[in-house]
This record gives structure tokens, sequence and C-alpha cells, in this order.
């Protein structure tokens, strides 16, 4: 009899039944995405994971009292550990302490957040759930028990054929109607009656909402709010309370929500300014071998990755520590291919490291250069396939995607691909059925996170009419205004793209993605930037694949020619891989991102500079005001609020010339920053306004790149 788990303890010792069992081992039982969540009827359940098999363990407590009143533990090994507790007192805050043991008795604990049990707002209403903090700008989740259905359903189709809404109201009034999906279950599984509408919330008090769930051939696809007819539970009211700001609030969330403000870059809610500095690459970043119903279908050479699929292996160490309540690591397994998601959730957490703030992917590449990514339950381009998501695969992806959030990633959500294949795949290229409701699965799903980017298609061929009514449709189901806009081919040299000049000044789009050969970075940057501003739409304007890829040795060359060129010129960036054989990797087999670690490094030490040393969204690119410097790359890059602050950067500084203040009066600081070590170099100097400054020499070092900080 193996002898019971004592669970007021945190370290475990081996019970006296298993000790002529396997060996103890030097690696730690990993413990992760704890996860407790409000049920509708009053009870609360505690779910995690462990990489292995194990025992579990749970005890709650009230935060105002030491000892547990309530433990639960299991009697069987598991790597998925679930627990009802539905005794609790309502208007309590408690804490959850979770435990495992392996078979040889190595252990694992955790703590969740306090949580507090609200007392019941009446009869029929469901609490809402959330994944992380019930505070401002955290996704809560409602659920709801409608028809019973499976993700394969045809008659009625779950996700064409029901259409649940959710109208929630703020504290202070305002109201979003919130698009819903079928979650199987609710715990990955594609058979069940629940039904969830996912949201963020910005600020703290008293919320409400209102239900419309609805029925009807393809209703769920209709922006129309009377298609269809009422259903289960369309009118269900009901409230929940969001705390204030607890000052735990991780990443993103601690800024709220990412949006367009109608300047060339992107806000946060709490008035932080964005800069994008990420990754392009691996575009297939979700054919992971960790996901289920995740497998190659061909498509472009992917030698060297088993059974075509990433495993992020070389990212494994990074995961962890995990178990920390709500901002544990995710932990799960593929069910098809046993490989858990320590490889992908690493390669995040040593993005994040690096202070790589966007990547760039596809969530769907069927006919294009992958081939393995989808959202649906097959690979067919049957309209079965096309119109039944895989519940698991999603809610997994989600998992991914709120443990970016929380790494401060950006996501940029690569709707389409230009293979002539892929552009057909749905609705033979046009906007029916098809492609609105995987737009509506990707907003129900994914569009409460803080911060994304709707990129409508990779090196978009569409036609214009085409693109604004994806955009148009996008936007109307979109209700959290997250920016739209498209990828192009690469630049000629004029700079022209005629897709974009089509939608210039349309407020569907705020946003681009410009792919160019490295010299004309900063020049495609300035025009789109200026083309948008004169037709009175400003774009985020994002130079985010550059034709000559990035290797493990050319972090140098790349920091010269394109890095300060883009930023300094108003830009946003993301570093496109090229196309490498293993180990290297690259566009569709990149497996270890520290192969690029010393651009990682450059990008963060140019984005730290303008955090921290300007107003950069106040600034213009004004390459004109530094003469006779070396021309070495196209010279010097300027970007400036004149009369007040300027930024120089020389490619080479063994020429510096001299920078125009004639039109401004008063005294200037300049100071040197070297951007290999991300430091101010040297002593500072001050000069008069009114004249041409002579720039002089950099401390050091004159043949290399140096930036200059002018400030009034």
């Amino acid at each position: 009899m193996v002898t019971p788990i004592p669970c007021y303890l945190v370290l475990f010792t081996l019970p006296s039944a298993m000790a002529g069992a396997a060996q103890p081992t030097e690696d730690p039982l990993v413990l992760g995405s704890l996860c407790v969540e409000r049920r509708g009827d009053g009870a609360v359940l505690v779910s995690w994971s462990t990489i292995e098999p194990a025992l579990g363990a749970v005890r709650a407590r009230r935060t105002d009292e030491p000892e547990p009143f309530r433990v639960q533990r299991a009697s069987a090994l598991s790597t998925g550990h679930r627990f009802e507790l539905d005794d609790l007192s309502p208007d309590g805050s408690y804490v959850f302490d979770v435990e495992s043991i392996a078979l040889d008795g190595r252990g694992a604990s955790a703590s969740s957040r306090p949580l507090t049990l609200p007392v019941p707002s009446g009869p029929g209403s469901f609490d809402p759930r959330s994944s992380g903090l019930l505070e401002p700008w955290y996704p809560v989740t409602l659920s709801f028990q409608g028809p019973q259905a499976s993700e394969r359903d045809d008659a009625p189709n779950p996700f064409l054929d029901f259409r649940l809404t959710v109208a929630v109201t703020s504290p202070s009034g305002r109201t979003i109607e919130v698009p819903g999906f079928f979650d199987g279950d609710g715990s990955g599984g594609g058979v069940g009656n629940v039904w969830r509408a996912r949201f963020p919330t910005h600020e703290p008090g008293t919320w409400t909402w209102v239900a419309r769930f609805r029925s009807g051939n393809n209703v769920s696809v209709s922006l129309s709010p009377n298609t269809g007819q009422p259903a289960w539970f369309d009118g269900q009211t009901g409230s929940f309370q969001i705390a204030p700001a607890s000052g735990q609030a991780e990443g993103f969330y601690r800024h709220g929500k990412l949006q367009y403000v109608g300047e060339h870059y992107l806000r946060f809610h709490d008035g932080t300014w964005f800069v994008k500095g990420g990754s392009n690459s691996p575009e297939n970043l979700l054919a992971f071998a960790g996901f289920d119903n995740t497998f190659d279908q061909g498509g472009l050479d992917t030698t060297g990755l088993l059974g075509g699929l990433h495993r992020f292996a070389p990212h494994v160490a990074d995961f962890g520590p995990a178990g920390l309540g709500s901002s544990a690591d995710p932990l799960f397994v593929s069910a098809d291919t046993g490989v858990d998601s320590r490889g992908l959730i690493g390669a995040l957490n040593y993005l994040a490291s690096r202070h790589v703030n966007s990547l760039f992917f596809l969530p769907m590449n069927l006919g294009g250069d992958g081939w393995e990514v989808c959202p649906f339950v097959g690979y067919l381009r049957t309209p079965f396939d096309k119109t039944h998501y895989d519940v698991s695969k999603l809610a997994q992806w989600n998992q991914v995607f709120e443990h970016a959030a929380r790494k401060s990633i950006y996501l940029e959500f690569v709707l389409g691909e230009t293979e002539t294949l892929n552009e057909a795949w749905l609705d033979n290229g046009q906007l029916g059925v098809e492609r609105k409701l995987f737009y509506r699965e990707m907003v129900a799903r994914f569009a409460h996170l803080p911060a994304l980017y709707w990129n409508l298609s990779e090196e978009s061929d569409f036609t214009p009419s085409a693109m604004t009514q994806f955009a148009d449709y996008l936007q109307r189901l979109d209700p959290y205004d997250h920016p739209i806009g498209f990828h192009g081919y690469a630049l000629p040299i004029t700079l022209e793209y005629p897709q974009w000049t089509s939608v210039l000044g349309d407020d569907r789009f705020s946003t681009n993605s410009i792919q160019a050969v490295p010299f004309l970075a900063g020049p495609a940057v300035e025009k789109w930037r200026s083309d948008s501003a004169a037709a009175g739409r400003k774009w985020i304007v994002g130079f985010d694949e550059q034709t000559k890829g990035l290797t493990d040795t050319n972090a140098a060359e790349l920091r010269k020619r394109v890095l300060y060129d883009v930023l300094f010129s108003g830009g946003q960036i993301e570093w496109y891989a090229g196309y490498y054989p293993l180990p290297l990797g690259g566009d569709l087999r990149m497996e270890d991102f520290r192969t690029r670690e010393a651009m990682w490094n450059a990008t963060w030490f140019a984005r730290r500079f303008l955090e921290q040393n300007l107003p950069f969204w106040w600034m213009e690119p004004a390459d004109g005001l530094v003469n006779g410097e070396a021309g070495t790359e196209g010279g010097a890059e300027v970007l400036a609020l004149e009369g007040y602050v300027y930024a120089v950067y020389y490619p080479d500084a063994s020429s510096t010339g001299t920078l125009d203040l004639r039109s401004t009066r008063g005294a200037f600081r300049l100071r040197w920053y070297d951007p290999r070590s991300g430091s101010f170099v040297g002593p500072e100097r001050s000069e008069q306004g009114q004249r041409l400054v002579p720039v002089g020499a950099p401390p050091a070092d004159p043949n290399e790149d140096w930036v200059l900080l002018v400030q009034r």
C-alpha cells in the first residue's frame, strides 16, 4: 500500500512502499499550467500538469487562516491532475496549494494566487472564469452550457450553425460585442456542451453581460444580430467583479491593450509607446510536434526536422520554472506524438530574455510553403475539413499565445500566404463562408490578447477589392480594433506597391509589412510613412523581411545596413532568417533562436536607446540635417524633434560632418552611444545652437558605427 502523501509538506520524501522502486534521477519533476477556475455551479476546479506520471494532491486554505480546511489527493499516477472542490464558502478568499510526487520520489509543488469567491449574483447566472488575475486587462472567460455537440458534427455544425455573442458592459457604461466559440467539453475535448466568450477587462468594478445565442444555417458568419433563431441560453444576463490592479500583472498585461491612435507608432492603454523588434522566422512556428493533430503534409524541404515538425529541442532547458499560479509555464502533451510543450514555451522564454518582442507566423499554411499548420480537424481541401475546427489544438494554441503576452511578445497573425493554392484554399480566394468562419474563429478565440496584428497575407497579390472586403469583415468582427494590414512582395527600386497605394487613407488599414533588399530599408520606411500621412491615416510601417537572411555571422553587417536605418526612419522591424539547412535553420527550419543572438542583442540595444532617451513618437526622419559625413551604407540616419532632440546614427564614424542647428537657440548636450554594447561611452559636451555644429570623433573605434544623442 502506498503511504498517503502528507499534504502539508512542500518538499517530498520517498514513501516507504516505494523505497525499492526506481532510483531518483537528477532531473526535477516538472510541474506547470496550474489553473484555478470558478465554475457556474459554484465549484472550483484546480488543475495542473506534470511532465511524467505522478500522484497529485491539493489543499484549499483561506487567506486569513494558515491551516487547510479542504484536502484532496489522488490514488493513481497521472500527467493531468484535476480536482473539483465544491464546498467552499462564497465571499471568501482562498489559496490552493498543489503537490505532485513521481514514482521515484521526486516532488514539486506550487501555490495559486488568492481567489475570491463572490456572493452568487442570482439564479441562472454564470460566474466568470479567469485564465489570469480577475483584474484589469487579464482575460475573463464566460462559460455556458448549450447544445451537446462534437467538433465533427455536420447537422448541425457547431461552428457554423450556432452563434454565441456576449454584450459586455464596463462599469463606466461602454459595451462591446464579443464573439464566442464552441469549446467541446471545456477541457480540450472535442465533444461536449461548453460554449465560451473570452475577453479582456479594462477597469475595476462591476461588469454586466447579456448572452445572445442563435441557431440557423451558417448563422455564425453573419454580422446581422437578427440572423437565425434564439436558442438555449439566449437572453441570459449576469455580472461579475473586477478588482483594482494589484501590481502582479505580467508582460503586456501591465500596460493594457496595444492600440492604433492615429500616429506612426502603436500605444498601450496606459500611454506606453511600442517599438517592434522581433523575429520573422520561422513562419511555420505553429508546425510544432507538441500540438495535437499537427502533421507535415509535404511542402518545401524540411530535412532535419523529425516528421517535418518543429520540436525546438535546444530550448527545452529554457522552460520554467513552472508552477507559479497563473504565471506557470504552460505544460501540455500532444495526444498524437507524445511531445510536450517545453520546447516551444522555452523558445518564447528565451526570446523574451533577449527582449525580442514580436513574432510573425501563419495559423494556416496549407497550400503554401510548409503545409503543416491549420486550425481544422483535417488537412483535406474539402468543405467538411475547412468548416470544422480542432478544439484541443486551439486550446493549446491559446495557452501559448497567452504565455507570449505574459512575456511581452506581440503576435503577428499572418492570415494567408502568397502561394496560389493557399490563397485559393478558402472560398477559392474570395470572402465566403469558409474565410469568414476562419476569421471569426481567430477573433473569437484569440482577439482577447492585448497585443496582436491581423496581417491579411504574406506577399499579398490579392486584388485591392478582395483585401478591402477581407479587412472590412475582420474589422467589423473584432471588438478591439486590432491593427490590420498586409505584407508585400520585395519592393522595386521605385518603392512602389500598387496594393498599398490603393488602400492609403482607408480607415480599415493602419499598418503595412515591407519586404525589400537591405539598402532600400530606410527609404522604403520613409516613403510609406510619408505617403500614409499625406493620405490622412498614418501607418505603423513595418520592415518585416530583409531579403538577405539573418545568420549567425552577419548581425554586424545588417545592424549597419538595416537596423538603425529602419528605426531612425520611424519604422518597426522584424528579422527574416533566410533559407538555410539545419543546424542553422531559417524560414521553415529554425529550431534554435540562439543562433541569431547577436542580432537580438543589437535590436534590444537600439530599442532601449529609443525608449529610454527619446520622445520617438513625436520625431521625424531628417537625414538632411547632417552633412559631410562618411557615405558608408548611405551615410548618417537622423531622427529628430527639431529644436529639442536629435538622434544621429553613423554606420561609419570616421567622418561625422556637421549637425545643422541653425534654426534653434540655446545650449545642447551631446553624448555618444555604442550600438555594440548598448551603453553611453565617454564624456558629454555642450554646444550652442544657431549654427552648423561640428560633430567630432566618437570616444573610440571611429571606423565603427556610433549613435550621437543631442538634447536641448
